[in-house]
């Protein structure tokens, strides 16, 4: 640009230093004057002109440095968020295997270790995130200290720009809803989410009306999210137990109000989905779905086939529709016509507010062991070797065994000083205390309801399992400068990374070429070595 703007300005002074002519004044001599003046303006005017060009392309270099910036800053966080990623998945991984190996091995520390784990319940996933930390400090640290790795002669930990945080969440603590995806329809797959949602304080989010102005009940809610999931085209239509309407109002065209919301929208055509949903997200094109009913299911509510909930993740919501489930007054056990379950929970206000006082406790305990340091300094800070009395000495996790769930049931029923106690951690209480202050506990003297409910004992420990988690919910974040990556994964360590071919398609047939029998066992050597950890979700944001 700079060559171009000298070249004209020589030419325009060339030619302006040109005579003008006969016209041009001339001296006394007769030699025609040149207008030498006009040299200090066109010399201003190339500075002005040469000025600007400097001030653009200073300022396209500062823009283009910036871009650079950003772009270098970007690709650091999202690798420093792909780093955490894959620690993790090593780590969690990391106990499968070990798992694995301790179990088949005969070697006497091989069967300590196992033992030790089975006892213990160890779960990986409540330490990952002091694992990490090393990483981006090079330190250890300990509520009584900590570690500079490298003064140890441990190198690598701590010496990159930038830093990563990771959150592991295991997904076996909600509810599946492609449940509903079966070919025929049980009541039993729905009561979880029923019960789940029968707590009195979300009935103003089914007192809205739709865009035709139908009332959008809780019954039609639920009724459409099954709808929107079974295979089937027709209207799913349940009672206020949540049960099948079996004297009518179902058997129509499950798809007519997406159609009459397509219309209104003049957009693209909204229809069920009739068969799994890959996302939670999904949900929010259920018909009568809301923000505020979706914020309550997303965090509650799974896609992935996890099984029964596992009480050390389940939140006050699934421990209060597991406990509505097994519900029963005294004395009503063998009674086969008395209200029981759910139904007790959905008619009687007064066994909702215990199941949920209780589900809180749960909770509680829950959040507390959730916390490794929390626990390690409870029992250090204190006489105590046990935090609860059916709870074992020296107990890391919440819960280990399902036969814990009935026991600690009973010993928040004898201790309304231990609910206060435990619900403080949990934060459905945290929540409902700050909305409305009466609901508050004194620690000194809690005013609690008389317990006039029991729980099927069997039930109970049928409905939960405390087995190590198999799917997980992994939310890595990368930071450098200004820049922030975000990477949120599902992983499936009970399957491997890739798909292998099915067991019986590897079997070796006595008609089979010597060629095509090498081949095969070279496949299953290479299906027992794959490791686990299959990616059933990713985003990056």
């Amino acid at each position: 640009m700079m060559p171009t703007i000298a070249h004209i300005t020589r030419r325009t002074l060339k030619a302006l230093d040109r005579p003008m002519g006969s016209a041009a004044p001339r001296a006394r001599d007769g030699r025609v004057r040149h207008p030498r003046g006009i040299a200090l303006i066109l010399a201003l005017v190339t500075i002005a002109l040469v000025s600007a060009s400097v001030v653009e392309f200073t300022y396209e270099t500062r823009v283009n440095l910036a871009l650079a910036s950003n772009t270098r800053d970007r690709v650091k966080s999202y690798f420093l968020a792909r780093s955490a990623v894959n620690l993790t998945k090593l780590l969690l991984y990391f106990q499968f295997a070990l798992t694995q190996e301790s179990r088949a091995t005969e070697d006497d520390m091989g069967r300590l270790i196992n033992r030790a784990i089975r006892r213990s319940n160890f779960q990986m996933y409540q330490y990952v995130d002091l694992l990490m930390k090393p990483f981006n400090s090079g330190r250890i640290e300990s509520p009584v200290g900590g570690i500079d790795l490298q003064d140890t002669g441990v190198e690598g930990f701590g010496n990159f720009t930038g830093e990563f945080t990771v959150k592991v969440t295991p997904e076996s603590g909600r509810i599946n809803v492609n449940e509903f995806a079966k070919p025929k329809f049980d009541d039993k797959d729905l009561t979880p989410l029923c019960a789940m949602l029968a707590d009195e304080r979300y009935n103003p989010l089914f007192e809205l009306k739709d865009e035709s102005g139908e009332l959008m009940t809780r019954r039609r809610v639920l009724g459409n999210i099954v709808d929107f999931i079974d295979p089937d085209r027709q209207t799913l239509a349940l009672t206020d137990l949540c049960t099948v309407d079996a004297a009518g109002g179902g058997g129509g065209d499950e798809a007519r109000p997406y159609e009459r919301k397509s219309q209104k929208k003049k957009g693209g055509r909204l229809r069920p989905r009739d068969a799994k949903i890959t996302h939670v997200e999904e949900l929010y094109q259920v018909h009568g779905m809301n923000a505020a009913l979706m914020d309550i299911l997303r965090d509650q509510v799974t896609v992935y086939n996890v099984g029964k909930p596992n009480v050390n993740v389940a939140s006050a919501p699934v421990f209060y529709a597991v406990l509505c489930q097994n519900a029963q007054m005294p004395g009503t056990a063998n009674n086969k016509n008395a209200l029981k379950g759910f139904n007790l929970c959905a008619s009687n206000p007064a066994v909702a507010m215990q199941a949920l006082w209780l589900a809180m406790a749960l909770d509680g305990v829950r959040a507390f062991f959730e916390n490794p340091l929390s626990v390690l300094m409870a029992y250090v800070g204190t006489q105590e070797s046990k935090l609860m009395p059916s709870a074992k000495k020296g107990q890391p996790v919440a819960f280990l065994s399902v036969s814990q769930l009935p026991a600690y049931i009973q010993d928040f029923q004898q201790s309304p000083a231990l609910i206060a106690q435990f619900v403080q951690y949990s934060p459905m209480y945290l929540l409902l205390a700050s909305q409305n202050p009466a609901f508050q506990l004194d620690p000194l003297n809690p005013q609690l309801p008389q317990w006039t409910v029991e729980f099927d004992r069997s039930g109970l420990t049928r409905s939960v399992t405390t087995s190590t988690p198999e799917i997980y919910r992994i939310r890595a974040v990368g930071k450098y400068g200004s820049t922030t990556s975000t990477i949120e994964t599902v992983m499936d360590f009970n399957k491997t990374v890739r798909r292998l071919p099915s067991e019986k398609l590897l079997e070796e047939q006595a008609n089979d070429p010597e060629a095509l029998k090498e081949l095969k066992r070279q496949r299953r050597d290479a299906s027992a070595q794959m490791p686990r950890g299959r990616v059933l979700f990713w985003r990056e944001y």
